[in-house]
């Protein structure tokens, strides 16, 4: 069922769309898996293994949902830039000023934050956000160019999935042949994480072109089953393993084939829980919120480890709902400041906050 409604998932602004609840709630469950994926229950569960592989690609493919191809590129690309770069420059500036006050190397800083990796930050769960503007960028150079447009739908499909595949394979040759082998920042991967790019770009196209799939989709218990059964019996066979901020992508030429069923398995579970009222809101207010889940988890998953332990299973799953709800209540608060909004949300800072 279609209403509208107003979202703020990652690289978003507040402006109504076709809104569909049980992509919402979808949404919440890719950023709470990324939380988990960070959480002390991933270290110690099989099947964190298996989201482990599925939950940033889904996280892309969700993105290229609702892709809309600018017919301004340049404003496209300033307006994306305002939205993602903003929290991302504010946070790592504060934490930067506070380590040059204590007496931190300010230039090495710097060059780390501009580099915009995973290993170059203080703050590491905010390397995807630089690389979520360079994907948006470059579907807009790429899904939106005129010759990509004129294709039909199977030699869209075609040249994704190929594309998949290529990009996978140079990932791994680079992350062998250049990577370990060089010095300095260039050890951690390019910019922005502009050598997996392509391959998050592919995903990302997935998403574009499956949007009738999944805005469309009847959850089905033979389909969650069996997409679940598929998906497991794939990654554990194939040993099936990423990790893009530590450029980690094995098997290269089969990961397409493991993951899509992983996506479609994560979207019947998302239609199955659209049918609880209480965790539909639960998960769907999270992907409201889902720039500041991203920001705050692992902070305060250090904070409430260092106060409650995380040995015992309760504890475990304590500090992960706390991480992901104190994140909720930080971006409710900022939301309602001012000031704040313009430096996390400064294209939704005028607008009044109902949510």
């Amino acid at each position: 069922m279609t209403n509208i409604s107003v979202t703020t998932p990652i690289g978003a602004t507040l402006n109504a769309k076709p809104h569909y609840s049980h992509i919402a709630l979808a949404r919440g469950i890719s950023i709470v898996l990324v939380a988990f994926g960070h959480s002390a229950l991933a270290d110690m569960h099989v099947a964190a293994e298996a989201l482990g592989v599925v939950r940033m690609p889904f996280f892309f493919l969700l993105a290229g949902l609702f892709f809309a191809p600018p017919s301004n590129l340049m404003h496209y690309c300033r307006k994306k830039s305002i939205v993602l770069l903003s929290p991302y420059f504010f946070v790592l500036t504060a934490i930067g000023i506070k380590q040059w006050l204590a007496g931190g190397d300010l230039l090495s800083y710097l060059s780390g934050m501009l580099y915009g990796n995973g290993q170059t930050i203080a703050w590491t769960p905010l390397w995807f956000l630089p690389h979520l503007f360079l994907l948006y960028s470059l579907a807009a150079l790429t899904l939106g160019h005129a010759a990509f447009r004129r294709l039909q739908h199977w030699q869209q499909y075609l040249i994704t999935v190929v594309w998949l595949i290529v990009a996978g394979a140079v990932l791994n040759i680079m992350q062998i042949h250049v990577f370990a082998t060089a010095a300095g920042l260039l050890h951690t991967g390019l910019p922005w994480g502009a050598d997996f790019a392509p391959v998050s770009l592919g995903y990302f196209a997935l998403g574009y072109l499956l949007r009738q799939q999944f805005v469309q989709a009847e959850f089905s218990l033979i389909k969650l089953i069996g997409f679940t059964a598929l998906f497991c019996a794939l990654v554990y066979l194939l040993n099936a393993a990423v990790d893009f901020n530590l450029r980690l992508y094995t098997p290269a030429l089969l990961l397409p084939v493991i993951i899509l069923p992983g996506c479609f398995m994560l979207l019947q579970f998302a239609l199955l829980l659209s049918q609880v009222p209480l965790l539909s809101k639960a998960f769907t207010l999270c992907g409201r919120y889902s720039l500041y889940i991203l920001i705050f988890h692992v902070f305060l998953q250090q904070v409430l480890s260092r106060h409650l332990g995380n040995a015992a299973l309760w504890q475990q799953a304590t500090v992960l709902v706390g991480s992901v709800v104190l994140s909720v209540a930080a971006g409710w608060c900022i939301r309602r400041v001012v000031l704040l909004r313009y430096c996390f949300e400064p294209l939704n800072a005028g607008v009044g906050v109902t949510r």
